[in-house]
């Protein structure tokens, strides 16, 4: 899947293509939690994490990422687009301006489902 594919995946989950009205339904948090399940994968990001066994111990694991309280949706995403403003000694890069606005909000959704 390309990473224009992904988005627009994101983007039709986002405006609920005329299925899953209401943003805060179950059907449509589980559709931009998969969606941002296609991000996580689009943009290699098992290159350096594991979620549930799979991926490089390189980076963190993430498979509870979610369960830590303060990591929420916005931090998560914050963190995505510039780690050194959490951690100033973060070796992962930054995606700010790598990843649309659209596909940060799925990886976002994605990445606080882990707990």
């Amino acid at each position: 899947m390309t990473v224009a594919s992904v988005a627009f995946t994101a983007l039709l989950v986002m405006v609920g293509c005329g299925k899953n009205e209401g943003s805060g339904s179950a059907a449509s948090n589980t559709d931009l939690v998969a969606a941002g399940k296609a991000v996580f994968d689009a943009n290699n990001c098992a290159r350096c994490h594991i979620v549930a066994g799979q991926g490089n111990p390189r980076g963190r694991d993430l498979t509870r990422v979610g369960a830590d309280p303060k990591h929420t949706m916005q931090w998560l995403i914050e963190h995505v687009k510039n780690p050194r403003a959490h951690n100033p000694n973060s070796t992962m890069p930054a995606f700010e301006g790598k990843i649309s606005e659209q596909d940060l909000k799925a990886l976002g959704a994605y990445l606080s489902s882990l707990k």
